[in-house]
């Protein structure tokens, strides 16, 4: 069977699909992921977003997108300025002022253009207008804390730059309408499939506890790990202790957790002749990004959309 994505489709796939592997490796080894990942997104996406247009016979107009994407994607970045911290803020403010004007006057002109929404060229140019929406929705979801890892909101920033099309995916077993791409964006629905494969991890835990044997009150939130080994180990959550002579467990909130408190209540917790204790990895949203982002690509919005349908009765 042929597959259904287009060259620019692929060349999205193939760029995303390796950067994020590279992301989620050093998010997981680190808890750091280098900013020209994201740069990257910006530089290829506008790259093949404007060969895309131009070999479509885009109108001149919608040729200067990448213009006013560029534009709100360093204000945002930077927060109100364009040029980082070599120049003076006010400076950078200036010249982000000014440039700011500029990309409205564009977006404004193709807001004025309109569309119909149910036609193919309507739906491509309310997805390629809805752009700057997505990043200063990333923006807001990293201020708002709903989106607490910065790697995560600069590749949500990103992602709706590199990717401005809903591709067609590989399968579509809903058949959401056309329409409803435009409602909810490709880095929207991937967000979604991201923030659902998150709810999974429970039942993973609890499959992986039952396959080793471990059960226990906090099977589905951790796993058991030799003292010695919870001593080590990085980037994981201590899920019991003893406070005040009574056993404490630990399900999501984890505040206070510091190197002391962790190796304090290890002493204690081997002083009542434990040999193992329950501890949650801490699991970057990173791996259910890339995850979301493959997921989206090959079977589309079907989470978001399944759930609409089961909720709506249609």
């Amino acid at each position: 069977m042929q597959s259904p994505w287009d060259a620019f489709s692929l060349a999205r796939f193939f760029i995303g699909a390796a950067v994020l592997i590279y992301a989620v490796r050093s998010d997981v080894l680190t808890r750091r992921v280098g900013d020209w990942c994201w740069w990257l997104f910006l530089v290829a996406g506008l790259t093949i977003l404007e060969v895309q247009m131009a070999a479509e016979g885009w109108q001149s107009l919608y040729l200067l997108s990448p213009f006013y994407i560029a534009v709100f994607f360093a204000s945002l970045w930077f927060e109100g300025e364009v040029m980082g911290d070599h120049v003076k803020r006010r400076d950078s403010g200036m010249v982000a002022a000014l440039l700011n004007i500029g990309a409205f006057v564009v977006y404004g002109a193709q807001l004025a253009q309109g569309a119909d929404p149910f036609s193919p060229a309507g739906l491509r140019r309310l997805q390629l207008l809805s752009i700057p929406v997505m990043m200063l929705l990333a923006y807001l979801l990293y201020r708002t804390q709903l989106l607490s890892g910065g790697a995560d909101a600069k590749a949500f920033l990103s992602l709706a730059v590199l990717v401005p099309f809903f591709p067609d995916p590989l399968l579509n077993p809903l058949g959401p309408p056309a329409v409803f791409q435009a409602i909810c964006p490709f880095v929207l629905a991937v967000f979604f499939s991201a923030a659902f494969f998150t709810l999974l991890n429970p039942a993973g835990l609890m499959f992986y506890n039952l396959a080793r044997g471990d059960t226990g009150r906090l099977m589905a939130f951790a796993y058991k790990l030799p003292l010695d080994k919870a001593r080590s180990k990085k980037f994981i959550w201590l899920s019991e202790s003893v406070e005040e002579g009574l056993r404490v467990y630990h399900y999501f909130r984890f505040r206070g957790q510091t190197g002391k408190w962790k190796r304090d209540q290890l002493d204690i917790l081997e002083k009542e002749g434990e040999k193992k204790v329950w501890v949650q990895p801490q699991i970057p949203f990173m791996v259910q990004l890339a995850a979301g982002f493959m997921f989206t690509f090959a079977l589309g919005n079907i989470i978001l959309y399944g759930l609409i349908r089961s909720i709506s009765g249609l």
